[in-house]
């Protein structure tokens, strides 16, 4: 898609002389750019956003609850002390009426974004201290978020994490089996019947009052953290479009999923796929020290199976999406979501067999960090 940026600029508060706008970042949903302005001779920076109106179906409500969120962390950075808050959040700049976003050409909605300098974030790990950073910064963000005032933030994509309904879907699709494939994907079908039994374990917890429903960020995928190019501190979350109402351990889950195995999430050699103790460990302390505080009893005995149920779950929707003819995820070659499955349930296997000793680690960085 070609957009007018220079036009679009327009309508935010943003001084100077609009300079250049190109692509930026590796996201799959917005339709994002980095925009540059000469300011009185200094160049400054901008991220555009295009929310994708397809995805999140009410732009508006989203940006309300963008800006309740960072509002919110930017008076508790204040309250802290902290100078470089700007770096520490993200900053919506607002149109010239005051709005979070415009709406314009075409039906399309932007939001523009102060340009976060000295960090970037990393799709892939390069070392363990990133995943540690991540964690403690992923941690910090609940945190902070805990005591948002009422009311509850809006639910972007409803149901997001609603594992028996992911689950009730697959079986709807596998009955229809309008593709054909079902018979090609037996042993993934029958690994998952056999286990849906974890999809029940969490909302049976909040049911009965043990595990609260928080404000939380429910994407919490590794570069989704912006990391100081200097100090290698996780200084910004970023990507807020989910965060709305939802449990600590989806979150806690997802870093598990996406940081616990050294290998891609679509590998066809699942030999390479396991989760490594050190890489769990690592993210169970600096999760722990960012979050630790205000996590109850039962949210920590849950958090090993927050990342088998995170990771069973993405897996359900890929073979899900395999059997309905790939019409969700993007795939670039036959059999690709069918690939994705297999390496998520591969993870899942893995935790389950390293249950015990994960355990233990909970307690013991629990005790050590939480507890003292």
């Amino acid at each position: 898609m070609n957009f007018d940026l220079g036009q679009i600029a327009k309508q935010f508060q943003i001084y100077g002389d609009f300079l250049s706008a190109e692509p930026y970042g590796t996201g799959h949903i917005n339709d994002t750019f980095l925009v540059m302005f000469d300011q009185a001779g200094r160049q400054v920076r901008y991220i555009f956003q295009r929310i994708n109106h397809s995805i999140f179906k009410d732009p508006p409500k989203l940006m309300e609850n963008v800006i309740r969120v960072t509002d919110h962390i930017r008076g508790k950075l204040k309250a802290a002390g902290l100078t470089d808050i700007s770096r520490r959040v993200l900053t919506v700049i607002p149109t010239h009426d005051g709005a979070g976003y415009c709406g314009c050409d075409k039906g399309n909605y932007w939001r523009v974004y102060l340009f976060i300098e000295g960090a970037r974030t990393y799709d892939v790990l390069e070392t363990l201290e990133q995943a540690y950073q991540a964690a403690k910064a992923l941690g910090e963000f609940q945190c902070h978020l805990a005591d948002l005032p009422e009311p509850p933030l809006v639910e972007t994509i409803p149901d997001f994490h609603n594992a028996q309904k992911r689950y009730k879907t697959f079986l709807e699709v596998l009955e229809k089996d309008s593709c054909g494939r079902a018979a090609s994907a037996k042993a993934e079908i029958d690994y998952l019947n056999a286990n849906a039994g974890l999809f029940d374990v969490l909302p049976k917890r909040v049911e009965a009052g043990e595990i609260p429903v928080r404000t939380t960020h429910n994407d919490t995928k590794i570069n989704n953290v912006m990391i100081d190019d200097e100090t290698h501190e996780g200084v910004c979350v970023i990507d807020l479009d989910t965060v709305m109402p939802g449990l600590a351990l989806y979150d806690f889950g997802d870093i598990v999923r996406t940081t616990a195995s050294n290998s891609e999430e679509d590998e066809k050699d699942l030999s390479k796929v396991k989760a490594e103790i050190p890489r769990f460990e690592v993210i169970l302390k600096g999760y722990l020290t960012g979050a630790g505080a205000f996590l109850n009893q039962a949210e920590v005995d849950h958090l090993v199976h927050s990342g088998k149920l995170i990771t069973m779950i993405i897996g359900t929707r890929f073979l899900t999406d395999y059997l309905d003819g790939d019409n969700y995820f993007k795939v670039h070659r036959d059999g690709h979501n069918l690939d994705r499955c297999r390496t998520q349930f591969k993870l899942v296997q893995s935790l389950t067999e390293q249950e015990e000793a994960l355990t233990q680690l909970v307690k013991q960085y629990y005790q050590k960090i939480v507890k003292g």
